[in-house]
């Protein structure tokens, strides 16, 4: 009968809206383990030799390959089905999208030289972290990481791990990030 009392009465006063509201975060520890290699010095693009996207370096020089010659329909052999529809369909569409396309590739690439720095091995993806380098004074200019994945017995660019952590911060200083969950990054309840 007591504990019932108890019961009823703790039930009333949080009933009225009188309870205590508190802010708390809770942390979920994801691992993704995976193989680094690093290259000292970086393995220059034009210097890998192609097979045929045996290799994601092979994907990677013939990307860079499409975007210098403008080739757009080259380019987009490079991604996997899924990425290429939606690569076609948002930015791609239509002449003036791809010429568009051409002219900024053009811009970026003209006078620098790629090299990959760093190959990450992860389940069935692989990540190249790559640098663009000025040419004349060496700077790099772009430093980026790309995924690429096996689809039909060749390695393509993917953008299944877009989201993921692993993509942009496989590299973090101390091997943690603290990543949101995605109902409050897009700001939703």
């Amino acid at each position: 009968m007591l504990l019932g009392c108890l019961l009823a009465c703790n039930l009333s006063a949080h009933a009225d809206g009188s309870g205590t509201e508190r802010f708390r975060t809770l942390t979920v520890e994801t691992v993704y383990p995976f193989k680094q290699t690093d290259f000292d010095p970086p393995v220059a693009l034009a210097a890998h030799k192609q097979s045929a996207d045996s290799d994601p370096m092979t994907t990677l020089q013939r990307h860079f390959a499409a975007m210098r010659s403008g080739d757009v329909d080259a380019f987009l052999s490079t991604w996997t089905r899924s990425a290429r529809s939606q690569l076609a369909a948002q930015q791609l569409a239509g002449d003036a999208a791809r010429s568009a396309a051409a002219q900024r590739w053009s811009k970026v690439l003209t006078g620098r030289e790629a090299a990959v720095e760093t190959r990450v091995d992860f389940g069935r993806y692989v990540l190249l972290a790559y640098v663009l380098r000025d040419s004349a004074s060496g700077q790099i200019v772009v430093k980026d990481t790309l995924a690429f994945e096996q689809e039909d017995g060749a390695w393509k660019l993917t953008q299944a791990l877009a989201r993921s952590p692993l993509l942009s911060s496989w590299n973090a200083p101390n091997g943690r990030v603290q990543v949101a969950p995605d109902a409050l990054v897009d700001g939703a309840r």
